[in-house]
């Protein structure tokens, strides 16, 4: 399954009627996806809103929500930080986020500043730091397409590990499956 698969099996899954994507870049997830209303930010001139997503948010009536939102937008962890902060305040009764990106293979994947076109950033450090500090979030990463972050509001077990030890990329590349609580594609199909 790729993130679009992904996507579209959970708004096919709970009739989920409302999609934002963060990041639509060229535009070929958001275009494949078919939902009864789709809203894109992206500054570089694809989506329906042509800015940048902190703005969008900023602009957003506090009240609007959405049944599923997709980030893909900066992979830089204070940017990611602030989407995800920002889509939860925004997302909808029994909505999810898919969050692309979350499993860098090499150090080289997740460097920053980028030196390579395959790039992950900084994603997977977002993804930790909730793991770590929200107890009121399910969260889990399905294991493909470079690893397919899944937010929902529930449950979780916090993980007990110091925070800033869990930011390290040596102690993340150990620790992974259970940093991120890593599942199979088997396992997120029988997610209820």
């Amino acid at each position: 399954m790729k993130r679009n698969e992904i996507i579209q099996y959970l708004i096919d899954k709970y009739n989920y009627k409302t999609y934002l994507e963060i990041g639509v870049g060229g535009g070929k997830n958001f275009n494949i996806i078919k939902c009864e209303a789709k809203d894109g930010v992206d500054p570089n001139g694809n989506g329906n809103f042509i800015m940048k997503s902190d703005l969008f948010f900023k602009m957003t009536k506090s009240n609007k929500k959405w049944d599923i939102i997709f980030i893909d937008g900066l992979h830089i962890m204070d940017q990611v930080d602030r989407d995800i902060e920002n889509s939860l305040d925004h997302l909808g009764e029994g909505g999810t986020i898919v969050m692309h990106d979350c499993n860098p293979k090499t150090h080289k994947h997740q460097q920053v500043p980028r030196i390579q076109k395959a790039w992950n950033g900084t994603v997977w450090k977002s993804f930790v730091k909730l793991r770590c500090i929200r107890s009121d979030l399910f969260m889990c990463v399905v294991d493909t397409d470079h690893g397919c972050g899944i937010i929902r509001f529930g449950r979780q077990k916090t993980y007990t590990e110091s925070l800033k030890r869990c930011l390290k990329y040596n102690y993340f590349k150990i620790n992974k499956k259970e940093l991120l609580n890593l599942i199979s594609i088997g396992e997120f199909k029988r997610l209820k």
